[in-house]
């Protein structure tokens, strides 16, 4: 039985990081993909809400999710929890070596100009790693976008994360990378 994702109110979002992997079944999800990269792999979920990224390197792992602030998540090791609001830089180093940044941001827009950068995305969406259309919830605007793209080098995976909402005329922006810390 398939059950209908509506997104979440966009000023309810949180932006979540843990320095261990959290259980994937926490997590409803609409697609997935896994790139591996030497020692690296790194689950890309795409949600209601926004992304889960789960990368294990080595020994370590760090998950990464966007989700309403209320959900009741572990504590247990969460090294960034931030209301989304704005623009905000996060950068830490996890154990054994591995070095993440995240940039995240909440951009509110004029309809006219989130309808043009809708169009924009949903063109983008056919070079996208991973992509998804959530149902629109009101007629006259399009649903829910969410896409991916992906940059792999030889010590580092960057991760580009779009998720549109079109009730608010808003759009969260995160780029992640995880890099092995020299």
């Amino acid at each position: 039985m398939s059950v209908q994702m509506i997104r979440p109110d966009v000023s309810e979002l949180a932006l979540r990081t843990y320095s261990r992997a959290l259980h994937p079944e926490l997590f409803e999800h609409h697609c997935c993909l896994t790139l591996k990269h030497s020692n690296a792999r790194l689950d890309i979920r795409l949600n209601a809400s926004g992304h889960v990224l789960m990368l294990h390197m080595g020994s370590s792992s760090l998950t990464e999710v966007i989700v309403d602030h209320r959900e009741q998540l572990p504590t247990t090791r969460r090294l960034v929890d931030y209301r989304l609001r704005g623009c905000r830089t996060v950068s830490a180093e996890v154990a054994a070596g591995v070095k993440y940044d995240v940039s995240c941001q909440l951009e509110r827009l004029h309809l006219d100009v989130f309808l043009r950068l809708n169009e924009e995305l949903e063109q983008d969406c056919q070079r996208a790693d991973l992509s998804a259309r959530l149902p629109a919830i009101n007629r006259l605007l399009p649903g829910p976008l969410s896409l991916i793209r992906t940059e792999v080098s030889r010590d580092s995976i960057l991760v580009h994360a779009f998720h549109t909402f079109p009730e608010h005329s808003a759009i969260v922006k995160t780029q992640s990378l995880f890099e092995r810390a020299s």
